[in-house]
């Protein structure tokens, strides 16, 4: 009987230890699983929305200096409605990029997705944003220009069954492969689709100008864009109805998706939405001259000045793409910009900055650089012990250098008068904003008076962000 008890003592233990231990599991997976989930609440928590995007010259790129791109602008105006920073990450690969959704490194593939049933079963799609058709590029005669219309459709392929035997290129995931498959077995004149990764949908087009290729299939946007500056192939043969292009989010995120499409259905509407439309794809002007060496799609030359910016990054420690957008903000590398307070040249320095900071040994471009760099490694003297994080020590010097590190350092007092964090560039903006608000600019801590501060900090921050703009697509 006392073994008996003991027994049953020993089981309740057990018993109790097992409950204990499950209950812990349990608590564990659902906190885990509560933590892993990013949906629009979590999106909002973070203040950071993050979006996948290709480079190409329709959806993303860099243009003499200014992050462009159809793609981009949208996503620009998605984050700022919902006042969310976004942040880009450059992938052209649409098997890596669900990856990295599925993983939650990203919050939206905006690569251009054409909507297909099979990734329909991965993905939840957005409403379109645009609509495309698949289109094939082939090259015309060597004597196109002398011969006359009919003669120049007879020597093209004006429909599918012309292609029996044939290789079509195309960049890897860019187009609807099965659906062009399908095409080529409904009509038993079977052509081959060869995807291809390791050259950009650009230079796949330019190997049909110039031989390389006979044909590929593309977005008839690119394909738009191209034709420009390689008259020598045609475009006129569709190869697929029209397609829809949407943005991609994962299963998981609900409100998230639902929050894109509430914005999506009116922004379609809107006249900003008509004016990117505009802009990217209905403009027979030319918006970006792909062979450009300042188009990002070439080699990643930010402007006539790198080189210069290269030589003397060195002076601050800077990463040399991060002054390149420095003087984009200041001058739009235009050397002889003069403002209408008298300061002048790539760097905008007024005429007692470039004396005291610039050495007698140079002169031009190359001087206003230097002066311009010494002038910041001076403003790097005027930042408190307490600011540690390297972003906010460069958006102080930034906004110092725009209207004087004074008026930084009286929102800094401000701070520490309402007894918020002066490390934090939140709150140092916030106060820079408000130095136009007699409340505060007439407060005894202020000793710089009045300055309409929103201008200094909208120029520290646009002046980061497209920082990160270049660091994705140029090249250190």
């Amino acid at each position: 009987m006392k073994n008996f008890k003991k027994l049953t003592i020993i089981v309740i233990i057990a018993i109790l230890l097992l409950s204990i231990y499950l209950l812990v599991r349990f608590f564990a997976i659902h906190n885990q699983t509560v933590v892993n989930k990013r949906d629009y609440k979590e999106i909002t928590a973070s203040d950071t929305i993050i979006a996948v995007v290709s480079t190409n010259p329709l959806d993303y790129f860099i243009y003499q200096g200014q992050a462009m791109g159809f793609q981009l602008e949208i996503l620009q105006d998605f984050a700022k409605h919902h006042n969310l920073n976004l942040k880009v990450i450059v992938e052209n690969d649409l098997i890596k990029g669900m990856e990295l959704l599925m993983k939650r490194k990203c919050d939206i593939l905006a690569q251009s997705i054409i909507v297909t049933n099979e990734r329909d079963l991965i993905l939840e799609f957005s409403i379109p944003v645009r609509q495309t058709k698949q289109v094939l590029v082939q090259r015309k005669p060597d004597s196109f220009k002398s011969l006359t219309y009919n003669q120049l459709e007879d020597s093209l392929i004006r429909s599918p069954e012309g292609l029996k035997g044939k290789t079509l290129y195309a960049f890897k995931a860019s187009i609807n492969k099965i659906a062009l498959q399908s095409l080529s077995l409904d009509l038993a004149e079977n052509f081959f689709v060869q995807e291809i990764d390791s050259i950009s949908v650009e230079q796949i087009i330019y190997y049909v100008s110039t031989g390389v290729f006979d044909y590929a299939v593309c977005d008839e946007g690119m394909a738009k864009i191209t034709q420009v500056y390689y008259p020598n192939i045609d475009i006129k043969t569709e190869l697929s109805l029209a397609q829809n292009i949407a943005w991609g989010i994962r299963p998981e995120s609900v409100m998230l998706l639902d929050t894109v499409n509430a914005w999506l259905e009116n922004f379609i509407q809107s006249s900003e939405y008509n004016k990117y439309s505009l802009r990217y794809f209905n403009n027979n002007r030319i918006l970006v001259d792909i062979n450009s060496e300042f188009y990002s799609g070439n080699g990643g030359k930010i402007s006539n000045y790198d080189d210069i910016i290269k030589k003397y990054s060195h002076i601050i420690g800077w990463d040399w793409r991060l002054i390149a957008s420095l003087i984009y903000e200041e001058s739009r590398f235009n050397e002889n910009a003069i403002s209408w307070a008298g300061a002048y040249g790539l760097m905008q320095l007024m005429p007692f900055i470039y004396e005291r900071f610039t050495p007698d040994t140079l002169s031009g471009n190359e001087a206003q650089i230097v002066g311009g760099l010494n002038y910041i490694n001076f403003l790097y003297t005027k930042i408190p012990n307490n600011v540690q994080d390297s972003t906010t020590v460069i958006k102080m010097i930034l906004a110092g250098y725009n209207v004087g590190f004074g008026h930084v350092d009286d929102a800094i007092s401000l701070a520490e008068k309402y007894n918020k964090n002066s490390a934090s560039w939140e709150v140092i903006s916030h106060y820079m904003n408000n130095l136009a608000n007699p409340k505060y600019f007439n407060d005894t801590c202020v000793k710089h008076g009045y300055i309409a501060g929103i201008y200094a900090v909208n120029f520290a921050n646009n002046i980061v962000e497209r920082f990160e703009h270049y660091k994705n697509v140029i090249p250190e």
